[in-house]
């Protein structure tokens, strides 16, 4: 079994966290001067900290996740077009359902 450096697991860590893979490469190229294509074990203990410091300015994980079901849930309660859409189940970005989103027409029954 692989031993991975408390290095490489932190980062690690981060770039799994909901809505950081974005985020991760465009700092790593533009503030800290590394190569996004590096491999992580390459990256310094140092950088790495800064690059949590960078990303606790931001909604992740599961704050992220609260911040997209409240906005759908307002977009619902206040009946626009697209808050029926995704009440329905149905593409809500304007895809065609005539012959395709045959996954997204289907019922979906809750036990």
């Amino acid at each position: 079994m692989k031993k991975y450096s408390k290095t490489q697991t932190k980062f690690n860590s981060l770039r799994s966290s909901f809505g950081a893979r974005n985020l991760i490469p465009k700092f790593l190229i533009n503030k800290l001067g590394i190569n996004s294509r590096l491999i992580q074990n390459i990256i310094p203990e140092n950088k790495v900290n800064h690059l949590a410091v960078y990303l606790s300015k931001y909604n992740l994980g599961n704050k992220l996740r609260n911040k997209i079901k409240d906005n759908i849930s307002f977009i619902k309660n206040i009946r626009t077009y697209k808050g029926i859409r995704h009440k329905s189940n149905l593409p809500t970005r304007g895809q065609r359902t005539h012959t395709n989103a045959k996954t997204s027409k289907k019922r979906k029954f809750k036990k």
